[in-house]
């Protein structure tokens, strides 16, 4: 059996009819999906690396569409995933990031909750192993490894790296110390 790519654990976290339609994307599309997209009032859309794809036969987004993806996504306890809420993002089983966009609810001159969901981007997660290796060759000089800022556009790879990183410190790699 082959293991779950990443977008279908993504589309997991969607409503039963939105899942299944991502999940008539052919394999190729799935494998390349880089994010799925919810917005009320549009169909459901796939980014590839070509561009934005819409599903075929996709009703629009609703609402409770919205809503029920967050529900899937914090497992029935939004309340519970408050904090990251007010963040605009949910990160979920798999490591796969929902982005949120609605009204802000501001108390004390900070985002206490977000309501009316207007859009949801789930960013699929990605494992590329030896990403990092040549970046901790370079950065782990005799045994120390300095601090590190990782800056990059949106999209760029930089959880992907960070954790490949991480991998490698954990494995031994380069003998740097954990």
């Amino acid at each position: 059996m082959n293991p779950m790519i990443p977008f279908d654990q993504a589309a997991g976290l969607l409503p039963f009819g939105l899942r299944q339609l991502a999940l008539a994307l052919p394999q190729a599309q799935r494998g390349a999906a880089e994010e799925i997209r919810l917005r009320a009032g549009r169909p459901l859309a796939v980014t590839l690396p070509q561009g934005e794809v819409i599903l075929p036969g996709c009703p629009v987004i609703s609402p409770n569409d919205l809503r029920t993806t967050l529900e899937i996504a914090t497992q029935a306890s939004a309340h519970a995933a408050l904090e990251r809420i007010r963040n605009g993002f949910v990160t979920v089983r798999g490591g796969h990031r929902v982005g949120l966009c609605g009204t802000a609810v501001v108390k004390d001159g900070g985002i206490y909750n977000l309501r009316e969901l207007s859009s949801m981007n789930i960013r699929i997660a990605r494992q590329i192993p030896g990403i990092g290796n040549e970046i901790l060759r370079q950065l782990c000089t005799e045994g120390v490894l300095p601090s590190v800022l990782v800056l990059a556009p949106p999209g760029a790879g930089k959880t992907t790296l960070l954790r490949d990183l991480i991998r490698g410190l954990s494995a031994g790699a380069v003998g740097c110390p954990m």
